[in-house]
This record gives structure tokens, sequence and C-alpha cells, in this order.
């Protein structure tokens, strides 16, 4: 393994997960048009419901790689991944049959749920250990700006050319990703001198068992990592959908409540390129318990209706210690397993944290609609991010027994 093959594999796993950070935000953006289509006539509960068809794919394909992606390896699960993806985004863009595009939808979400375990094992193991944790952030902000890249598209695409070309938009650039990731894409050299070891071939890899997940980095740990996965899940996808409105409740106006949004995912970017940076440099536990406490701090702080500016520089703190500490967390709990179970370790624990993005709009719903004041709501959100960073200071994960590094 070189450095000129870890560079090659972060850059391309940063272009595929641009395609799942602009599918994310892209959704949002076509609710209004879908909501006057009128050959389907959807309620504002059918899109919703559409929304969660794509959570629940997530989960699927997460859980999917957890059982076969370290056993068919790197390059290949990618491949699929992305080919499952750019298939489903173009039946989307072409359908005008409601039902085929529910189920498209779904499959969308598998193979973007797929996608994101594989990518973070193979970040893991083409980086060099002194850099790894900033290869998994670099190549982990291509989701922000797969996001800010739909935000730009949608403000001429649709009005210009109806919501399905920004589907048409993210189907494109997939398409053409697959051949890059056949040709450029390096296999797994056998005997690594660096870094950590290859998957191995999927003619000799043993079954993966959850027993063996448990085993590899202690069942108190991996339980944790779950938690911290649910509870991070929650607060990104709960404060995307309810931040607007709880900003908007708060007394500022309504282009500013807008402007929140925008300024938490740029605070995300900021957190997902400076925390790799900040962990190689500190730990990587260190910084996500101080990325968790941060982002509750900063929306405790909001709960005073500070100054626009003021809030706005809290936002981008919540937003650097959520969106931030969830692209650290996949290099910790990657780094934690073997590599013949790691595509499993981080499949279980995003699936499972996949639960806490479908929870969180109807977590911030719910307390919403219990009455709960503006402070209350706020604190509904902080007190988790104050919880999680209880919990990732008291994991004491037990390093696999990664030869390669030894040698």
């Amino acid at each position: 393994m070189t450095a000129d093959n870890s560079r090659v594999v972060t850059i391309l796993c940063l272009l595929t997960l641009v395609l799942e950070g602009y599918d994310v935000v892209m959704y949002g953006t076509v609710v209004p048009s879908l909501l006057e289509y009128e050959p389907w006539g959807l309620t504002a509960s059918e899109i919703g419901w559409l929304g969660s068809i794509l959570g629940l794919g997530m989960l699927a394909g997460a859980l999917l790689a957890a059982s076969f992606g370290d056993r068919m390896g790197r390059r290949r699960t990618l491949l699929i991944s992305v080919t499952v993806f750019s298939a489903a985004m173009t039946v989307c863009a072409a359908t005008r049959d409601y039902e085929v595009f529910a189920v498209s939808r779904f499959a969308v979400g598998v193979g973007i749920g797929f996608l994101m375990p594989t990518a973070t094992a193979a970040i893991v193991e083409f980086a060099p250990a002194a850099w790894r944790n900033r290869a998994v952030s670099l190549g982990f902000a291509g989701t922000s700006v797969g996001g800010i890249a739909a935000g730009l598209l949608s403000v001429w695409l649709i009005p210009t050319l109806g919501f399905h070309a920004m589907f048409w938009a993210g189907a494109l650039p997939a398409i053409l990703l697959i051949p890059a990731l056949w040709l450029l894409f390096p296999q797994a050299p056998a005997g690594a001198p660096r870094g950590l070891p290859m998957v191995t071939p999927p003619d000799q890899a043993p079954k993966i068992a959850l027993s063996q997940v448990f085993q590899a980095a202690n069942a108190r740990t991996t339980l944790s990592y779950w938690a911290l996965m649910v509870i991070c899940l929650l607060l990104i996808f709960g404060t995307v959908t309810w931040l607007p409105k709880l900003m908007g409740g708060a007394g500022y106006s309504v282009a500013a409540a807008l402007t929140f949004l925008l300024v938490l995912n740029i605070g995300g970017l900021i957190g997902t390129l400076s925390g790799g940076w900040l962990a190689d440099r500190f730990g990587v536990q260190a910084i996500i318990v101080a990325g968790f406490l941060a982002a509750g701090l900063a929306l405790f702080g909001l709960i005073c209706k500070p100054p626009t500016l003021v809030a706005c520089l809290l936002v981008v703190v919540a937003g650097s210690g959520t969106v931030g500490t969830q692209i650290l967390l996949n290099a910790w709990v990657a780094s934690s397993y073997p590599a013949t179970c790691r595509a499993a370790g981080v499949g279980l624990a995003l699936g499972v944290g996949r639960l806490g993005a479908i929870a969180g709009p109807t977590y911030g719903g719910y307390v919403i609609s219990a009455g709960a004041g503006y402070s209350w709501q706020l604190a509904a959100f902080a007190l988790p991010a104050v919880a999680a960073a209880v919990i990732a200071s008291t994991v004491r994960p037990r390093p696999p027994e990664f030869s390669a590094e030894t040698q």
C-alpha cells in the first residue's frame, strides 16, 4: 500500500459521498414541487412517508453492508452501492408513476446505506495511521459538499426544468463515477506493509457473526457506539428539520430563521474538515467528547435568545459538534474493529444509528406539539448532546490486533 493509493481511495470515496449528501438535502428542495405535482396529488403526510422510505432503505443498506461488506471486498462493494444508487436515481428522474418512484427512493436509500460503512472502512484501511482521522474527515466532507451543491442547483434547476431535473443531476454523476471506481480503485495488496491490513479475499473470509463484532471490541463498547450513533443522527436530522421553526418561534425573522439552517450546514463542514486534524493531534475520543459537549452548550446558549450574529456563531458550533462528530464516530468505530469484521462493525453501528435519523424529526415534532416552550424545545436537543458526551467519555475500546501496524 502506498500514499498514492491512500489519496486515490480518499478522493474516490469523497466523490461517492458527495452523492449521499446531495440526495439527503435534495429531497427537501423538491418537497414543495412534489406537493404541487397534480398527477400524483400527494398530501403532506405522504410526502413525509416518502422521506421515511429513504431512511428505511439506508437502514437496510447499512445492515447489508454489515453482513456482506467484509467478505465482498471494498472495491466490489463500492461498485455495487454506486450502481444501485445511480440506477435508482435514474428511475426517480424518469418515472411518472408514484409507486415506482416510492420503490426507487427505497433503493436509493439501500445504495447510500451500503456506501457509508464501506467508504469508512476503505479509507481507514488505506490511510497511514498518522493521518487516518484526517483522511476519513476529508472523505466525508463530500456529504457536506453534496448538500451545498443540492441547495445551489435547486435555485435554478427546479424553476427552469422542474423537480425531476434534480434527480437527473444526482444520477448522471453517479453513472460517470462507476467507470472511475472500476479503473482506479486499488485492489487490496497482500501483505500490506503499512496502514491497516486489507480485507480478507471473499473466498477465504469467514462468515461474520454478530457475536464476532461484540467480541472484537467487547459488548459494552459496541453498545456504546450504537447509542452514540443514535443520539448523533437524532440531533442532526432533528435540528435540520426543526431549527428554522424553533428560531422563528424565538422571535427571529423568517430570513434569519432560514439562514440558521445554512449556517448549521456550514458549521458541519467546518467540523468535518477540522475534526480529523484535531483527532489526529489530540485523540479521536477526546474530540468526540468535546464535540458533543460543545453542541449541547451551544444549544443551551440559544435559549437566551442572543443577537442574531451571536446566535449564528452558536449554530455554527452546534453544526460542527453534530455533523463533524458524526464523521469522527465513523472513524472511531472503524478503527476499533479488525479488518475481518470492520465493515460489519461500522455497518451495524450505522444501521442502528439510522433509527435516530428516522426518529429525529418525529422527536422534535412531538416536543413541539406537546406545547413545550421555546426553552424546553431547545433543551430537548441540548440534553441528548450532553448525554452523548458523557457516554463517549466512558468508552474504553480494546484496540484490535493490527499486525501490519506493529511490524
